[in-house]
């Protein structure tokens, strides 16, 4: 049985969570919490840091969604051209990131991925590797999944598998697999829960695209 949390204790564990995690400054980000809902208000300097602090609170016990109203405000402002040159020096870095497919655009501080890849993780692979460029205003992900087509029987298996082997606490988790596709659904307690099952989801060999339909509901 899961023991719900007050949200006083939730603010508590996420503003220690981040005041303990290095790449945030002390008191830098601002944590409300209503009814297990976690606002996160303030500045950072690049869009990895923007997503990493609600991956942060995400995934501490009793969350159950967070509103990212965190702004980005680089302590340098870099030009297009330069950050061109990085964003393609990271896709090259990244050994999950098939670089050779995927160009980049940056205009006016706004990075755009194109191209193609095989797997779904790969498209992810990519924003990730250059989410953390100091100048980025912006993200825009454009790269379409088009490896080989994968039967929905075997992404079933292999995703029922991956699911079993981890510690999801999903009494009432379901999916369906269709074309490609899969499409999440069911109750889990924790948003920490959701989210790894999503992970699982795209990381399952095949799979082209995730509809995440799971509601997180706290006990009590």
């Amino acid at each position: 049985m899961t023991v719900r949390r007050s949200d006083l204790r939730i603010h508590e564990d996420a503003v220690a969570e981040l005041n303990w995690d290095a790449r945030f400054d002390p008191g830098e980000l601002g944590v409300e919490v209503d009814d297990g809902i976690v606002t996160l208000r303030g500045t950072v300097s690049s869009v990895a840091k923007l997503n990493a602090a609600a991956d942060v609170v995400a995934r501490l016990a009793g969350v159950r969604g967070v509103v990212n109203a965190l702004t980005v405000r680089p302590k340098h402002e870099i030009d297009d051209v330069t950050l061109a040159t990085q964003a393609r020096m990271a896709l090259e870095m990244d050994a999950d990131v098939p670089n050779e497919r995927i160009e980049c655009t940056v205009r006016k501080r706004h990075l755009t991925l194109r191209g193609s890849v095989d797997h779904a993780y790969q498209r992810e692979a990519a924003r990730q590797a250059v989410a953390h460029l100091e100048g980025l205003h912006g993200v825009e992900v454009r790269i379409d999944v088009r490896g080989h087509t994968r039967g929905d029987a075997a992404i079933d298996r292999d995703l029922h598998d991956a699911l079993r082997r981890r510690s999801i606490r999903a009494d009432h988790l379901a999916y369906r697999v269709e074309s490609g596709t899969v499409t999440l659904s069911g109750q889990v307690p924790e948003l920490a829960d959701r989210l790894d099952a999503e992970e699982a989801a795209w990381r399952t060999r095949g799979v082209r695209h995730v509809v995440d339909q799971i509601e997180v509901r706290r006990a009590g």
